[in-house]
């Protein structure tokens, strides 16, 4: 009995020790995300093919044939030619605002745009286009919150303000109150 209780002890201490600023004072001055916001919803709307770009915040892969499509996370898809898998070229890149996920059958591209389902005609890369939309799919994806490098880590910023707009990113700014974490 004596073993367990200790066990229960040494676990509590560990347990609570985990997290070095638990307390999150919402008086403490910290460097804090805070949104950058639009009300241009059009803009975020459109899905359009631009020039080939580098990859910065790289997300989920498709494979199809001899193409790659890569999610840009929170921008678009690259698209790749990988027929020479040691020398791969970009052919363009899909502007779709907060893209997360796609899925590729009979050269239509299914994904996101902000929070609705868009499927997308990509059997020309240079003229894409859009051919069906659905409403509010990803409700979730209008919640918008800065994301965590690592699932311990605690990012810092300010509380969202949907009357303001929709957040298109994130700045850092140094020595701001805490209002929000996660």
């Amino acid at each position: 009995m004596r073993k367990f209780l200790l066990f229960l002890s040494l676990l509590f201490i560990f347990v609570t020790s985990c997290d070095p600023d638990r307390n999150h004072s919402a008086n403490k001055q910290k460097d804090v995300l805070v949104p950058v916001y639009t009300s241009n919803t059009s803009g975020i709307k459109t899905i359009s093919a631009v020039a080939a770009r580098p990859t910065v915040n790289a997300g989920k892969i498709y494979v199809l044939g001899n193409l790659i499509y890569q999610v840009e996370e929170d921008s678009g898809i690259h698209v790749i030619n990988y027929s020479n898998p040691t020398a791969p070229q970009k052919l363009g890149f899909i502007r779709s605002f907060l893209c997360k996920e796609l899925a590729v059958k009979n050269g239509l591209i299914y994904t996101n745009n902000f929070s609705d389902l868009v499927v997308i005609d990509a059997t020309n890369i240079n003229n894409v286009r859009e051919i069906a939309r659905t409403a509010s799919v990803f409700p979730d994806l209008a919640l918008q919150y800065p994301s965590k490098p690592h699932r311990f880590t605690t990012v810092y910023f300010e509380c969202p303000d949907p009357e303001k707009g929709i957040i298109i990113g994130w700045e850092l700014k140094h020595d701001m109150q805490v209002k929000c974490w996660r």
